[in-house]
């Protein structure tokens, strides 16, 4: 690198915004490199969803609770077909790892996958016994609620959940309305859509976070910075100024602070 570019590449490191992933799904990822490019970049907390028994024990591993987070769960996709002594394992995993988990999640409701109302009722049989599970172990719960928002409200409030994130939000102007008055968290993928256009402009900052879902949607942890821009733009303010909120919000509502491993070096270093 010529000597005159030194001093400008200096100052675009050191002027680096953080930024915080509130859900993605790094266990899908065969090569890890690229998330830790992500997190050299700035994306210093990252919360990485697990769907079912793999995946969640795929999700402890990888985690260093330094960067990366885990957040346990059962998914609506998985299910169909896991029987009883699955879920129970699941529910064991969740409870013995609860003092390093952030969250239960992903959990939640899909009504595009389950057409008929068998199906249906048993993911609520599933989601319920989660959310039982979050507030016995007073965990934050991670929600999934595709086609599903006007079930998937009633239960929070009637389970009486206190802390809830609305994952890749895409609900209607009245379920904006019983998010901002439950104080539930909404965010926001790298993926812009009127409808949560209007969420981001009527939802208050201080409830928004901002979230990839990769590899599945955004391809890295770092397309979360797309979405604080989705964000920035909706709410004209300045990019880093949501940059800050974001993080802030997103170490908040996972009580991040009080899952740091302090004596363990991160498993994917800078």
């Amino acid at each position: 690198m010529p000597t005159r570019q030194i001093p400008k590449e200096q100052d675009r490191v050191l002027t680096r915004n953080e930024l915080a992933d509130s859900h993605c799904h790094l266990d899908i990822f065969t090569d890890l490199s690229a998330v830790r490019e992500s997190i050299g970049r700035g994306v210093l907390t990252i919360i990485t969803d697990g769907v079912d028994m793999r995946s969640n024990a795929r999700a402890l591993e990888i985690a260093d609770n330094v960067n990366i987070f885990p957040a346990l769960g059962v998914d609506p996709e998985h299910v169909p077909g896991m029987q009883d002594r699955e879920l129970d394992f699941n529910v064991d995993m969740i409870r013995q790892n609860s003092r390093r988990i952030v969250a239960i999640g992903e959990i939640g409701l899909d009504f595009m996958l389950a057409k008929s109302e068998k199906e249906r009722d048993m993911q609520r049989v599933v989601f319920g016994r989660m959310l039982d599970l979050a507030n016995e172990l007073d965990l934050p719960v991670s929600v999934h609620a595709r086609d599903s928002m006007d079930a998937v409200i009633p239960i929070l409030r009637r389970k009486r959940v206190k802390r809830v994130h609305l994952h890749f939000f895409s609900g209607s102007g009245s379920h904006v309305d019983e998010v901002v008055k439950l104080g539930y968290m909404i965010s926001i993928p790298p993926v812009p859509s009127a409808a949560r256009r209007v969420a981001i402009e009527r939802v208050p900052l201080q409830q928004i976070m901002a979230e990839t879902d990769c590899p599945i949607v955004g391809k890295t942890p770092y397309d979360v910075e797309r979405s604080v821009r989705i964000i920035a733009e909706t709410k004209g303010i300045k990019y880093e100024e949501a940059c800050k909120a974001i993080v802030e919000n997103t170490k908040r509502f996972f009580a991040i602070e009080g899952k740091v491993n302090k004596r363990k070096s991160p498993l994917i270093r800078q």
